[in-house]
């Protein structure tokens, strides 16, 4: 059984900090985390690793370079665990009882993914239809986790609705997860049932599907490694990408990199081709 202790750097005495031998994990990133389970259907399955390019740009920057943090907003209906998932992952706490966001709840975590330093912000959103108008800070996103409470079918079936309002307002490669809270209230084989719908909803929305419990910290930490990882490599394929406008501090950016790489590697092709024509 979980034994749970009050939290030391919470006042509040609703508070807790789960001390049950649950591995939170770090955040140094060295390889790329795997999908929820490999037989539930992800459109990101197909990356087993980090791609070969993101590698060996991170292998030959003299220093660290400088990557935009990645903006994950969370939504779902209220009540769903936005903000217990959040918390569980930032402070290590779980809080039972219910306190509905107002607005739009922001966090920093950093991570060192393959020795660079990357920025995940979290904006945990409100599910209340009066705050509609936070819809504009889900503009310029690089993750979007419609999040769903596993012991409420409705707030599954409104995960169409909200990923269709976030992906309004952004690109459509934005990296997309449907996350399904509350797995410990939940018997094995209801819980199988209900992951069953789950996995068919995400496959129609194109997201990767994830089960956690906030309570019990199971998958959390899991989770958000794969989606820092999964943003990281696709930060830094976008930042090797040639018309890409961005540059960076100190001139060390990997769009200097590739075009320095691709320099020399025009003058050694032509040298050879001069050499055998003459």
């Amino acid at each position: 059984m979980p034994i749970y202790k009050k939290a030391n750097r919470r006042k509040a005495s609703s508070y807790e900090v789960l001390n049950n031998n649950v591995d939170y994990g770090t955040r140094h990133i060295d390889h790329l985390p795997g999908p929820y389970s490999p037989g539930v259907a992800s459109p990101y399955a197909e990356r087993t690793d980090f791609s070969e390019r993101t590698r060996r740009a991170c292998q030959t920057a003299s220093t660290s370079f400088y990557l935009c943090a990645c903006k994950a907003i969370f939504v779902g209906d209220v009540g769903t665990g936005k903000s217990s998932l959040v918390n569980r992952f930032c402070h290590e706490i779980f809080d039972g009882s219910y306190r509905g966001t107002v607005g739009v709840d922001f966090e920093v975590e950093k991570f060192h993914v393959l020795d660079h330093a990357f920025s995940l912000q979290i904006w945990d959103t409100a599910g209340h239809d009066r705050f509609k108008c936070i819809a504009n800070y889900y503009r310029n996103t690089n993750v979007i986790a419609v999040v769903f409470d596993m012991t409420r079918a409705e707030s599954l079936m409104n995960a169409r609705r909200w990923m269709d309002e976030a992906m309004r307002h952004n690109h459509p490669g934005t990296l997309k997860f449907l996350v399904g809270t509350k797995k410990d209230l939940l018997e094995f084989d209801i819980h199988q049932e209900i992951e069953s719908e789950a996995i068919k909803m995400a496959q129609e929305l194109q997201a990767e599907y994830w089960s956690v419990s906030a309570q019990t910290g199971e998958n959390v930490t899991r989770f958000f490694r794969r989606v820092t990882a999964l943003a990281f490599d696709g930060a830094v394929q976008r930042m090797m990408e040639p018309n890409n406008p961005v540059v960076h501090p100190s001139g060390n950016s990997l769009l200097n990199l590739y075009f320095l790489k691709k320099d020399e590697k025009d003058k050694k092709l032509k040298k050879c081709s001069f050499c055998r024509i003459n």
